[in-house]
Formats: structure tokens, sequence, C-alpha cells
């Protein structure tokens, strides 16, 4: 063994060699859309690691109490339009959710991801 060989196997890998200390790292990430799928294309060895069943459990139990606000639903004359307020790549382009209703339909709530519409002339609820 030579001395530059003994010295490499003796330091401490590094936090990004080290799989549990990547994952702390990872876990600490934002919320949005983008950054898990982001992080997955720097290599297999990290995509393997955010592909992780576990890995994704632990990281929506620790966001999950405050996910991101992806933006808003506007009604305007008989349609109902979403206007994203987030900056890209997590923005959702303009148009991609989109619902056209008659005058007499209205939004009655929204709450974890879901919106209640009452559609008056049908006689409808629609999630």
């Amino acid at each position: 063994m030579t001395p530059s060989t003994s010295h490499r196997s003796s330091q401490p890998a590094t936090p990004l060699e080290n799989d549990d200390l990547l994952l702390n790292i990872l876990l600490g990430l934002p919320p949005t859309p983008s950054s898990l799928h982001e992080v997955s294309l720097v290599c297999r060895r990290w995509n393997r690691l955010v592909s992780d069943p576990g890995f994704r459990r632990r990281f929506h139990a620790r966001h999950c109490h405050n996910p991101p606000l992806l933006g808003f639903l506007k009604p305007s004359l008989g349609e109902i339009s979403f206007t994203s307020i987030l900056d890209p790549p997590d923005c959702v382009r303009r148009g991609r959710f989109w619902l056209s209703l008659d005058g007499r339909s209205h939004i009655i709530s929204c709450r974890h991801g879901l919106v209640l519409i009452h559609d008056q002339s049908r006689l409808q609820l629609l999630v």
C-alpha cells in the first residue's frame, strides 16, 4: 500500500458520499413541485435516493404541515381559471386548469388541493 492510498482510505466520507447525511440534506429541500425532480436528474444515485418510498414518506411528513401555495382560482363570466403564483419551473402554465360553467355556478370552498363548486343550473356539486 502506498502512502497516498492509505491516506485516502483514512479520510472520512464527504456528506455527499454518505447516504444518511445526503438524505438529511435532501429532506431539507423546499416542497416546491420541481425540487425533487431536479435533484433526481443530478445522478442515478440521487435519483434512487429521492425515488425511494421511505424517503418520499419522510419528505411528505416533514413538509405536509406547510405545503406550497401553487396559485388561486379566479371565477369570471361563466368560467373558472387558475392563476399560478410560482416562478418557473414551478409555475403552472396559463390555461392548464380551466373550467367553463354557466353564470349560475360558484366556488363554495377550496381545501387540501380540492375545490368544491356548486353548479345551480344542473343541481350538481363538482369536486
